[in-house]
């Protein structure tokens, strides 16, 4: 047995040469690295009964009784179908036809979303195993039945475009839980596998899937994961989410991401729906997000982030080390730290090089660059754009007229 649909409704033949009835799934018991297929659902007569994997001898089972190892036509019970006691799947099990096939699952080695189209198993031991899937169209022509497949693939091989198996191992697929009604798949609450991926890759399944499994996996990570991945997230998408989360959780999610990223999103939304999340976040991140949502999108103040390492020109480069630990800012905020004056006017920039291999004593307005590159916060998006690539900046510094230091835009911010 190599694959799921090769089973799929093969007749089963009882003891006595006679077919008893068909097979119409198989139940996985998961638990261990791999699910193990430990039953077979049949359908005799208009009951349906789950027969032990113990119970039947498969097609190219080698371990059946004959030890043949051949192909056989069919699927035999190697008891009488009135002494086998039934399998009795408990709601944690897997159907594999029910609740995999033509289902979408979540691959997190290439962090997108496939249609499963066939479910591969092996033997391990003395069980089969679910080893993986198969996403590919060489398996749905499989599943069409040898009076299809086999012409479509010879074509195939003469036009030399051979069809190709796409099999997903199963420690790449997301753990799925037996679905409710219909059957339909739901992604595990733990979702440990996704919650690993880089945000860019969440952000990738995530607009693969429908809104309610996107909500699911919302719910399941945690709050400054799921702000990561938001920023990544296309913004049609990112208008689905906000709308369809309740309100708490939206601001709560707005207050993990950074404001300008915050900002960009809510600009998505209608003015009343803005309004209620701002309301509902900590006023200090809620006034971070609206000062910047009141610049236009094509200006410095509108590519902007607040969130930027400032120190006073008073102190020295110890004292500043043991600022940043207090701090603990985010990496792509610490390119450069910047050196203010008491009016929170910009005078000076100091890279991380300079602070560390300086003496701790010394003073940083002893060692700071004082002709600092910077911009305007009125200063075209473009512009903003020609300065970083000019002189090769991280981030440039954003000032207002009086020079005071409002903000920063770093290098991705003008992809």
């Amino acid at each position: 047995m190599k694959y799921l649909t090769q089973i799929l409704n093969k007749n089963v033949i009882g003891v006595d040469g006679q077919v008893v009835g068909r097979v119409l799934d198989a139940v996985a018991v998961m638990g261990g690295r791999l699910p193990e297929v430990k039953a077979i659902l049949i359908r005799a007569g208009k009951s349906e009964i789950c027969i032990p994997y113990s119970q039947v001898e498969f097609d190219d089972d080698p371990a059946g009784p004959n030890g043949s190892g051949q192909i056989q036509s069919d699927i035999r019970l190697l008891s009488p179908l009135s002494d086998i006691v039934p399998f009795r799947p408990k709601d944690e099990d897997l159907r594999l036809r029910q609740d995999m096939l033509d289902k979408q699952i979540v691959d997190v080695h290439d962090y997108r979303v496939v249609r499963v189209s066939d479910v591969r198993l092996a033997q391990c031991g003395n069980e089969y195993c679910v080893v993986g899937v198969d996403a590919s169209l060489r398996a749905t022509i499989r599943r069409m039945g040898s009076p299809i497949s086999k012409p479509v693939e010879a074509l195939a091989k003469l036009i030399r475009k051979p069809l190709r198996s796409n099999l997903i191992a199963w420690d790449d697929v997301q753990t799925l839980e037996p679905g409710t009604a219909g059957g339909r798949i739901r992604l595990r609450v733990s979702h440990d596998k996704i919650a690993r991926l880089h945000p860019a890759d969440i952000a990738d399944i995530v607009e693969q899937l429908s809104p309610q499994d996107r909500a699911e996996v919302i719910d399941s990570l945690d709050t400054e994961t799921v702000a990561d991945a938001m920023a990544e997230v296309e913004p049609d998408v990112q208008k689905q989410i906000m709308e369809q989360l309740s309100e708490e959780q939206a601001s709560d999610i707005l207050e993990q991401m950074e404001p300008d990223d915050a900002a960009d999103v809510l600009d998505l939304l209608s003015n009343s729906k803005s309004e209620d999340l701002i309301e509902g976040m900590e006023p200090e991140e809620a006034e971070a997000v609206e000062r910047l949502m009141a610049y236009h999108e094509d200006t410095a103040g509108g590519l902007m982030t607040t969130e930027f390492v400032a120190i006073h020109d008073n102190l020295t480069c110890e004292e500043t080390i043991e600022r940043l630990r207090e701090l603990a800012p985010r990496a792509e905020t610490i390119y450069y730290v910047y050196v203010v004056d008491a009016e929170e006017r910009l005078v000076g920039v100091l890279s991380l090089r300079d602070l560390v291999i300086s003496p701790p004593p010394t003073c940083v307005k002893d060692i700071m660059v004082r002709n600092v590159i910077h911009v305007y916060e009125e200063d075209h998006a473009d512009e903003v754009a020609q300065i970083i690539g000019r002189y090769n900046l991280f981030a440039v510094p954003v000032v207002n007229d009086s020079e005071q230091l409002l903000g920063i835009v770093t290098v991705d911010d003008t992809l």
